[in-house]
């Protein structure tokens, strides 16, 4: 059977069913265009991540051979539950010759919620407001767009989070967006650069290091609005308040917002592909090993 060409919004495409694997947090596994089948339960989902694969494959009236891509989340999370996913996704795509992509899992969710905010015109960037801080950012030199950031983390656990910086690109130059709002056809993913690179730290410290940003570019932007989504955003809730020009927060992971969901992570490791990026499957642990090298043993012996 030929594999049909898919075509998606935001002009990425490929040819035959896509398969997407993650288990940065918990587990989602789906075929793009199905809903996905997502687990939470970190204490279960290694076991169950080939029936739920086998369930998501069925469900779409395929088998394994029909694979022509497979996108596997790569952290940054957990050395062994992201191992898990890994180790899978390259053996099924060993099995059954599907091109393999890794996607980190933080980038997704900056793009996601910079698609989804365009159309809320109810929030009042920094600068237009100024009760949310930084906001005497009107003299000469500044730019007058908004500046639009998204704290993207993920719960690292030992009370602390991977964490990744975005600057959603501006919107189109002269493009009315308002049908797209009212229609609700926008692209699954907007652009985003990384302004500051994905490491881990604790709360307090990320809140800090952000607001240090924000003072910088305050100097050159007039207005601007951050958003944070990802997991443990509930657990610290009360420190990520202390980020300046909050807009909202979100708990959860664009994997787990559905069909649409996994087709926009899909989309976004499929242009990095087409793009010539970066996209090997490599695990991101981004947290140093536990183990360290033992100092060299002293000498009791008199060597002379």
């Amino acid at each position: 059977m030929d594999a049909p060409v898919r075509e998606r919004k935001g002009g990425t495409q490929a040819e035959g069913p896509i398969l997407v694997i993650d288990t940065s947090f918990g587990s989602t596994v789906g075929i793009v265009g199905q809903r996905p089948i997502s687990q939470s339960d970190s204490r279960s989902h290694v076991e169950n991540l080939q029936p739920n694969i086998d369930r998501a494959v069925t469900e779409a009236g395929l088998s394994l051979g029909d694979i022509a891509t497979i996108v596997v989340g790569v952290g940054p999370a957990p050395f062994t539950g992201l191992r898990a996913g890994i180790v899978t996704a390259k053996a099924l795509a060993f099995a059954t010759g599907a091109t393999l992509i890794g996607q980190n899992v933080l980038e997704p969710e900056a793009a996601w919620m910079g698609t989804h905010s365009r159309c809320d015109e109810t929030d009042a960037p920094c600068g237009e407001d100024e009760s949310q801080g930084l906001a005497d950012v009107t003299g000469s030199g500044r730019s007058q767009d908004a500046s639009h950031l998204v704290l993207a983390v993920n719960d690292a656990r030992r009370k602390q989070l991977y964490f990744g910086l975005y600057l959603v690109n501006p919107r189109s130059e002269g493009k009315d967006e308002s049908a797209d709002c009212a229609s609700g056809s926008l692209p699954p993913v907007v652009p985003v650069d990384a302004v500051m690179p994905i490491d881990i730290d604790y709360p307090d410290n990320i809140v800090s290091r952000v607001n240090t940003y924000l003072e910088d570019l305050s100097q050159r932007s007039a207005n601007i609005r951050v958003d944070v989504m990802g997991h443990g955003i509930e657990r610290y809730a009360e420190i990520l308040n202390g980020i300046e020009c909050l807009q909202r927060m979100h708990e959860g992971s664009v994997l787990e917002s559905g069909t649409e969901g996994i087709e926009a992570f899909a989309a976004l490791a499929m242009a990095h592909h087409r793009d010539g990026d970066d996209t090997t499957a490599n695990p991101m642990y981004v947290r140093r090993p536990d183990v360290q090298m033992p100092n060299p043993l002293k000498r009791v012996v008199n060597p002379s």
